[in-house]
């Protein structure tokens, strides 16, 4: 049984890091063109970014180097450090849970039963039934 709490990971998916931020509430801009996937995590009429001229929302990108993605921002979001570590933490948990979901589907495993427990935490159970032939 595996339980995450803190997870250091190499985002590879783009399909399962984009589903991820949506459902972390973020928008995203995809540049198909130089593998990239842009995020606005901070929204200042007072900060503005250095690499995106018209822009009030300060950004972190995912750049692919077509092994896994890089995180690049620039130095006027880490004014916010808290907040982008807080945004990062959250895509690690999940991204990490959510490619574990799709791993085990993409092997044959099902999803059998969902059990919550008292604490709000959801458990998984996935079983895999291989036929052994005599």
């Amino acid at each position: 049984m595996s339980h995450y709490t803190s997870i250091k990971t190499k985002y590879t998916n783009s399909n399962v890091l984009k589903k991820v931020v949506n459902k972390l509430g973020y928008p995203y801009i995809e540049y198909k063109s130089n593998k990239t996937i842009e995020i606005p995590v901070i929204s200042s009429k007072n900060l503005k970014s250095s690499i995106y001229n018209s822009s009030s929302q300060n950004y972190l990108a995912f750049k692919s180097n077509n092994v896994s993605y890089n995180i690049i921002t620039d130095s006027q979001s880490w004014t916010q450090k808290e907040i982008i570590n807080i945004f990062l933490k959250k895509l690690e948990l999940n991204y990490g849970y959510s490619e574990t979901i799709h791993q085990a589907l993409d092997l044959g495993f099902i999803r059998s039963k969902v059990i919550t427990t008292n604490n709000k935490n959801n458990r998984f159970v996935f079983q895999r039934y291989v036929e052994i032939k005599r």
